[in-house]
């Protein structure tokens, strides 16, 4: 019987020779968002995100799967109130971070033929709810040991239960949307 065994472990690295360990490539992200308000319109960012990329072989083709956490505190409008009133909305003080997940996603729906913008569902965690949002994958510059993208994608602070902040007994609210854009700079584990 383990001769058996020992011989369909071979016959299964000899049928399926293409199979290798996950690529794992690690990086950062600098985020830049855009929100409206009843007043003026306003920008942000934060930089040097880390994040960790595997890229792993699946039944129709590689998956991607990916990791970040952002530190609210980090997120700056250069506005201190504005900053302060950002910071409570996200209940910096409970949950100093928002996650961002990609889960199994598909290669070729990240980077399609011709040229084309890809796709990218993004999984956030954000003041302790999760939600969903569609990506835009644009830009790709990849290497053997380095590559680089930009996603882009539209956050409802609905979405997520969010109380945007209000000024002056809230006749200057802050819009629902924040358009949020991202440069990722990826590495490959073991590259020099």
């Amino acid at each position: 019987m383990p001769r058996r065994i020992f011989s369909a472990v071979v016959l299964l690295f000899v049928a399926f020779p293409s199979v290798r360990a996950d690529e794992v490539w690690n990086g950062t992200s600098d985020v830049k968002f855009h929100g409206t308000s009843t007043l003026h319109d306003f920008d942000g960012t934060v930089s040097r995100v880390p994040l960790r990329v595997t890229v792993a072989p699946g039944q129709s083709g590689r998956v991607v799967n990916a990791t970040s956490d952002v530190e609210v505190k980090r997120m700056t409008t250069a506005e201190e109130k504005r900053d302060s009133a950002m910071w409570t909305m996200f209940q910096q003080a409970k949950f100093r971070f928002l996650k961002v997940e990609v889960s199994d996603a598909s290669e070729r729906t990240l980077k399609p033929s011709g040229g084309k913008p890809g796709s990218m569902p993004v999984t956030l965690t954000i003041a302790g709810k999760r939600g969903t949002v569609n990506g835009t994958v644009t830009n790709i510059v990849e290497g053997a040991t380095q590559g680089s993208f930009d996603l882009s994608f539209p956050v409802s602070l609905k979405a997520f239960s969010l109380e945007p902040p209000k000024v002056i007994g809230g006749l200057i609210k802050v819009g629902d949307t924040v358009e949020v854009k991202v440069h990722v700079t990826l590495k490959k584990d073991g590259a020099k």
